[in-house]
């Protein structure tokens, strides 16, 4: 058995611990520089888990922005049907006032009333077919229900904006606008209660949305998120792991080259 070998066997054992270190090192840098732990390999399964948990979350924060967008649209619903209560309002006190035809000074008061009331009932349906929230029209002569998406997986809750507002005739008359203004009044009230029950429940239902999401975020980090305190004790250990293998590579090398001495 030969007492001296050629090859330095102590040099390649400390040259494969240092490239271990330094795969060590790299995968330590790249988990700190991306703060992903799944990186170099490290938890692929779990990287699939948090992708799914990070797409759930995402999806519930879009569901609360389309919850809001539907109370945004409530509230302009709801602005018009106040602004048409208030001219129903009017266009009834008109009728009111033209009911006491018979102290008026001429023809020309009642003309006056009249014109108003023409005028206030224009309004009224002018308001009715011309409200849109995008484009998209909230009040109408029949119910208005808009579906809103308020879950991760499609689902929506119906939202209606208005009962069926009738439509205010071409009145000739101010004291013929009694009927429509009592009409219009008790659909709006109608009209509000249904914008007023939509609004709370998009309120819960964007309630919920947020905090699925931010809990589905949370869990997904804790599965994805790089451990920076391990990772950065991972890097140390490598590292000094890496300069003392390569200071043994040097070590080892210098103790075959006493072969040379011998021989020399």
């Amino acid at each position: 058995m030969p007492s001296v070998s050629s090859i330095a066997v102590g040099a390649l054992v400390a040259g494969s611990a240092a490239s271990k270190a330094r795969h060590g090192m790299n995968e330590s840098i790249a988990r700190l520089s991306t703060g992903m732990r799944s990186m170099y390999g490290g938890d692929a399964a779990g990287q699939s888990v948090a992708n799914t948990l990070q797409a759930r979350s995402m999806s519930w924060a879009v569901a609360a922005r389309n919850a809001e967008d539907g109370i945004s649209a409530a509230q302009t619903a709801e602005s018009a049907l106040l602004e048409i209560a208030a001219l129903a309002q009017r266009l009834r006190e008109l009728g009111i006032q033209a009911d006491n035809a018979a102290l008026l000074a001429d023809a020309s008061d009642e003309a006056a009333l009249d014109a108003e009331a023409v005028a206030v009932a224009d309004a009224v349906d002018a308001i009715v077919a011309a409200t849109t929230f995008n484009g998209v029209s909230l009040l109408g002569t029949s119910a208005v229900s808009l579906n809103i998406g308020v879950t991760d997986a499609g689902g929506t809750v119906a939202l209606k904006t208005s009962d069926a507002i009738a439509a205010i005739t071409a009145i000739t008359q101010a004291g013929a606008s009694d009927g429509s203004a009592d009409a219009t009044l008790t659909d709006v009230a109608i009209s509000l209660g249904n914008v007023a029950a939509g609004i709370a429940a998009l309120k819960g239902r964007q309630a919920v949305a947020y905090s699925a999401s931010a809990n589905l975020a949370a869990a997904a980090a804790r599965i994805e998120d790089t451990d920076f305190a391990s990772e950065t004790a991972n890097l140390t250990k490598n590292s000094v792991l890496n300069q003392s293998a390569m200071a043994m590579v040097a070590q080892a090398n210098q103790a075959q080259s006493a072969v040379l001495a011998v021989l020399n």
